[in-house]
């Protein structure tokens, strides 16, 4: 197999960890969300033998059972036929192409390979990782294979079964971060905090402008509240990449927890400069401002959040229950 241009479908699942400032509501976001991150990539091969010609008239053709295509035929028209379809994200056409041209010749490691590919895209993850052991089989030395086979597993929560492909990847191709990355998200799932902060280091290393290892880098370290290497880890991104208003937000939320509630506000602000219809930093920026009993403040903070997001629970939370206290003559709580 050549070595493949890159189509990668981004997925990394960030989870949502809810902090209370007495009753107040903040949503922390901890890493980048790239689509946002909730899946995710698959190595994907560009056919170059195939021309846009080619690639336009076969898409046309179903590789259903059918008088006008049920008889045999050369493998590679197959071939074509499922890699067109599977560029046009018909996953299911495209995996009956890949099936006839198998069914002629079962040594087809592209044939298998893209039906991993399709097998994935359409979360059939178990039948993935088989179409990848048969492309192994036929091809140990081509490390997109492993890769994604890496990555099925990963879905399958089969996490050593995930880590040694990874590895097999990595050996085949040494500077692979993408494939560092995925193996140290594994290992973070597994509880191997420390081999996962060396994988997110490594993937960094070999590409500094890679968003989604930083970013994990820094939500691990804050949960394993090594709260000044996490914010490190923020100021770094923002002296790479000064746009990205999810870092401040994210140094927004470490000093929220450790209740350094003025740096929290300036934090979110920072954020709210770069994007300023982001919700959640608004909301964020709210609690810090009740903590520090600038109440209107605080309110006119939440109204931003519900202007931008008028269904946005937290924030409707937060300002219905201010109000309240405020119109009770009633202490609002802090810690």
């Amino acid at each position: 197999m050549k070595y493949p241009n890159w189509l990668v479908l981004v997925g990394i699942a960030g989870n949502i960890l809810l902090v209370d400032t007495g009753k107040v509501s903040a949503s922390i976001y901890p890493e980048l969300k790239q689509a946002e991150i909730a899946r995710s990539y698959y190595a994907y091969s560009q056919p170059g033998e195939l021309n846009q010609t080619i690639e336009k008239y076969e898409q046309k053709f179903s590789c259903s059972q059918s008088e006008n295509n049920a008889q045999p035929t050369h493998y590679q028209i197959w071939l074509n036929r499922g890699i067109a379809l599977q560029q046009h994200r018909k996953y299911h056409e495209s995996i009956v192409c890949f099936d006839r041209a198998l069914s002629i010749n079962d040594k087809l490691e592209k044939a298998w390979y893209r039906r991993g590919i399709s097998s994935s895209y359409l979360q059939q993850y178990s039948e993935a990782a088989i179409a990848y052991e048969r492309a192994i089989e036929i091809n140990p030395t081509e490390h997109t294979s492993w890769y994604n086979q890496g990555n099925a597993y990963k879905h399958l929560k089969q996490y050593n079964k995930a880590i040694f492909a990874y590895e097999r990847a990595i050996a085949l191709k040494p500077d692979f971060h993408v494939a560092y990355y995925h193996m140290a998200k594994v290992s973070e799932m597994m509880g191997k905090y420390q081999q996962a902060l060396a994988g997110y280091q490594k993937a960094i290393y070999l590409a500094p402008e890679y968003d989604p290892a930083w970013y994990s880098k820094g939500s691990l370290l804050s949960k394993l509240k090594q709260y000044d290497l996490a914010v490190g880890v923020y100021q770094k991104i923002l002296k790479l990449q000064p746009e990205q208003y999810k870092a401040w937000y994210n140094l927004g939320n470490i000093y929220l927890q450790l209740e350094d509630y003025p740096q929290a506000v300036t934090a979110y602000e920072s954020a709210i400069a770069l994007k300023p219809d982001y919700h959640l930093a608004w909301n964020n920026r709210g609690a810090a401002l009740e903590a520090m009993k600038q109440i209107e403040k605080a309110i006119e903070s939440y109204n931003k959040a519900l202007e931008y997001n008028p269904n946005y629970q937290k924030a409707l939370n937060n300002r219905r229950r201010l109000l309240l206290s405020i119109g009770n003559n009633l202490p609002v709580s802090y810690n």
